[in-house]
């Protein structure tokens, strides 16, 4: 059993540094058109695990912190940082989303992937968020979206809880209901000029389930092209993918 959650755990890593999930890919692509590269960069990522995005992005040159609650996942990303040689280029710290340890507006790029559902204040957090990116910079953002194939999933865990393995390393204790609606009225809340709003894994199953189906690659080719179809056209059902992306900016009043 010890060693089946090792081997769990080592493929959950890999996983994350490869920005395999598909949030991190969206959050990727929403970005990239806007600041064109990583390379000098200041970036916050709130919520940051394992610190798979954060090691990803200062290997392509971009100053990071990565902030999370859980001492377990902040302590492997240091390690992960320093065996993978850009412990000089980012740096991690424990922190509470809902208690961002920054002043106002420092934060030229704040990233925050699938956290706010997990945290007990998030319209606090988000407010955090909001106050430490600068009017200069961009907050992106993306939470998980029940109405989508999610659902299932969310049924399954709100059962059976979390697995074990990762429980062991990742503070998952709250889960709060995210879906497109909610997310418009916590955007609406902050003045905001949202520049983009995209969803993601548009056939979405449990990643054990693609993993022992072998289906993994396949599924990600053809909800792509369904994402992509449906964002060309315009279409409602548009934002009905497993993951709601957004990426905005400060209103300068």
């Amino acid at each position: 059993m010890q060693i089946a959650t090792r081997n769990r755990i080592s493929d959950l890593i890999e996983g994350k540094l490869l920005l395999t999930d598909p949030w991190y890919q969206l959050i990727i692509k929403m970005l990239e058109p806007v600041i064109h590269k990583f390379n000098g960069k200041g970036i916050l990522e709130v919520g940051c695990g394992f610190g798979g995005f954060c090691i990803n992005v200062a290997k392509r040159g971009a100053k990071v912190i990565g902030l999370d609650i859980s001492t377990s996942a902040i302590h492997e990303a240091k390690n992960l940082a320093k065996r993978l040689g850009v412990r000089n280029q980012v740096d991690f710290i424990i922190g509470d989303a809902q208690f961002l340890p920054f002043k106002d507006q420092t934060n030229e790029i704040v990233v925050c992937a699938e956290t706010l559902e997990h945290v007990a204040n998030y319209e606090k957090a988000f407010c955090e968020l909001v106050r430490v990116t600068n009017r200069s910079g961009y907050l992106c953002l993306s939470v998980p979206n029940l109405l989508s194939t999610l659902f299932f999933e969310y049924v399954i865990l709100l059962l059976i809880g979390q697995p074990q393995y990762v429980k062991k390393l990742i503070c998952v204790e709250k889960e709060h209901i995210f879906h497109i609606f909610k997310l418009r009225r916590l955007l609406n809340r902050e003045d905001l000029k949202v520049i983009k709003i995209q969803s993601t894994d548009f056939l979405h199953l449990p990643p054990r389930v693609r993993r022992d189906l072998k289906i993994s690659q396949s599924l990600k080719i053809i909800s792509d092209r369904i994402g992509d179809y449906l964002e060309a056209h315009g279409l409602p059902l548009r934002l009905l993918g497993a993951n709601i992306g957004v990426l905005a900016r400060k209103v300068c009043l």
